[in-house]
């Protein structure tokens, strides 16, 4: 994948906004391996989806977040969302809620493991 300055300036803006995490951060994780992948989740991701007007980065992270609890095969990156999702204004009770809302759909199992995954998030944004 053939790097963009301008999509990669808007998608460091972005993943700042939205994660709190910089570049580097992103590049430190992933690079080391999948340099590309890093490259996509910056200019593709954050640099081109995310900036759509379409959709308020509220609305995202919900989406996002209903989404990887749903997967149920990716509770490091629902972390991540859960704690963008509350840097974007969703509640901690809109949180569980969504995963209450996922109980009926795709499983209580999932719901659960959301639930935990919201617990561990919330802790950590409780310590002093």
């Amino acid at each position: 994948m053939r790097s963009d300055s301008s999509r990669r300036s808007r998608g460091a803006q972005k993943i700042g906004e939205v994660l709190g995490q910089t570049p580097e951060q992103v590049e430190r994780s992933l690079g080391d391996v999948a340099p590309q992948l890093a490259t996509y989740v910056l200019e593709t991701i954050y640099g081109e989806i995310y900036q759509s007007p379409t959709l308020d980065l509220r609305t995202r992270q919900i989406v996002t977040v209903a989404a990887l609890a749903t997967l149920g095969t990716a509770a490091p990156q629902l972390r991540t969302h859960i704690g963008g999702a509350l840097r974007c204004g969703v509640t901690r009770e809109e949180l569980v809620e969504i995963m209450m809302q996922l109980a009926p759909f795709v499983g209580v199992a999932a719901a659960i493991n959301g639930v935990a995954a919201c617990r561990e998030v919330f802790a950590v944004a409780d310590k002093p």
